[in-house]
C-alpha cells in the first residue's frame, strides 16, 4: 500500500532484506537493469538471487517497442536469455490498443524511422501528417524542442484525435546525457487540450497486466507484489496506483539528490516528510530506497 507522511522509509542494503514475502518483483529495466548501452551486472545477479528465492519476476518497461524487440534488445545487451522470460513494454500495450480500438483508422506516427516496428503490422492506414489522422501513436519526438511541436499538432488536437502515448516517460539517461521521451509531447498535447491516452507506467493497468503476462492471480495480494524502478513520476507512481510496494533506485535519474537524502537518514531509515522535502511532496512516496539495484 502506499506510504503515508509519518511513516519512514527504508534503506536496506540489498534486495534481498525485502525479498521474504514476495511473489512477484516487477522491474523496470532503463536505469535500473541497464543505462541504455550496457547492462548492471549487480542488478543481473539480484534478479537471478529473487528468482533463486522463489520469487516471480517480470520487466515493465516504457520503452515504445514490441515486447519481443525489447526482450532481444537486453539478449543482446548481456542479460541471461532466462530472466527475459516475461516482458511487458508501454510499446506492446498501446499497439494492443490499436488493434482492439482504431482498426482501420488512419494513423499518424509521431517518432523517427527508427522507431518503426512500433506500427509495423498493425490494421491501420498510415498518415504522413497529424492533420490527416484518426489517431496519433508518438513513440518519440518529430522536432528536437518540445515546443516545436506545438504548430504541428494544433490541428489533430483541436479535432480531438486521439494521441497514445507509447512513452510515457519524459526524461530518460543514456549514458550520462539526458534525453527529452515521448511523454514530454504528450503534456503538450494535454496541456493544448489533445485528447491524450498513456500506456506503461505510471497507470495501475500496466502494473496489472504484469500479473496476467507471467501467469499470476490477479488477486495476489499486493503486499507480495513490488516495483522496482529509478522514476517517481511512473515507476513509484504506478506502484502507488496499483497498491504495490515500491523500492526506488536513486543512482538512476534522480541520482543528483541522492546525496542529500542520505545525509538526512537516520539509522538507515528516512522520514516521509524529509523524503517529499528533496524530491517534492507532489512525488509518489516509495517503501524502500537503494542507490543501485543488489542482492
Amino acid at each position: 500500500m502506499p506510504n503515508k507522511l509519518g511513516q519512514t522509509i527504508a534503506l536496506p542494503k540489498g534486495l534481498g532484506a525485502l525479498a521474504s514475502d514476495l511473489k512477484l518483483i516487477i522491474c523496470d529495466l532503463w536505469g535500473v537493469m541497464h543505462n541504455g548501452e550496457s547492462p548492471y551486472v549487480a542488478a543481473i545477479d539480484a534478479i537471478g538471487q529473487a528468482r533463486r528465492a522463489g520469487i516471480q519476476t517480470v520487466f515493465l518497461s516504457n520503452a515504445p517497442r514490441p515486447r519481443a524487440f525489447v526482450r532481444q534488445h537486453l539478449v543482446d545487451m548481456g542479460v541471461p536469455e532466462a530472466l527475459t522470460d516475461f516482458v511487458v513494454t508501454s510499446g506492446g500495450l498501446a499497439r494492443d490498443e490499436v488493434r482492439t480500438q482504431f482498426q482501420g483508422k488512419k494513423l499518424y506516427h509521431l517518432g523517427p524511422q527508427s522507431d518503426q516496428n512500433t506500427i509495423e503490422g498493425l490494421p491501420v492506414d498510415l498518415v504522413d501528417r497529424p492533420d490527416d489522422a484518426d489517431v496519433i501513436l508518438a513513440t518519440d519526438l518529430d522536432f528536437h524542442r518540445v515546443e516545436d511541436h506545438r504548430s504541428w499538432l494544433a490541428g489533430a488536437a483541436s479535432r480531438g484525435v486521439p494521441f497514445l502515448c507509447a512513452n510515457p516517460d519524459r526524461v530518460v539517461h543514456v549514458g550520462d546525457k539526458l534525453y527529452l521521451c515521448a511523454g514530454s509531447v504528450a503534456d503538450l498535447y494535454a496541456r493544448m487540450g489533445g485528447d491524450v491516452h498513456w500506456f506503461g507506467k505510471p497507470t495501475a493497468y500496466a502494473l496489472q497486466s504484469c500479473l496476467g503476462e507471467c501467469g499470476m492471480d490477479a488477486n495476489t495480494d499486493p503486499n507480495n507484489i513490488l516495483m522496482i524502478g529509478d522514476s517517481l513520476q511512473t515507476d513509484m507512481a504506478g506502484a502507488a496506483a496499483a497498491g504495490h510496494k515500491g523500492l526506488f533506485i536513486a543512482g538512476g535519474i534522480h541520482r543528483d539528490d541522492y546525496p542529500e537524502m542520505l545525509a538526512a537518514a537516520k539509522d538507515n531509515r528516512l522520514d516521509v516528510d524529509a523524503f517529499q522535502r528533496i524530491f517534492g511532496a507532489a512525488k509518489a512516496v516509495p517503501h524502500a530506497v537503494m542507490k543501485q539495484l543488489i542482492w
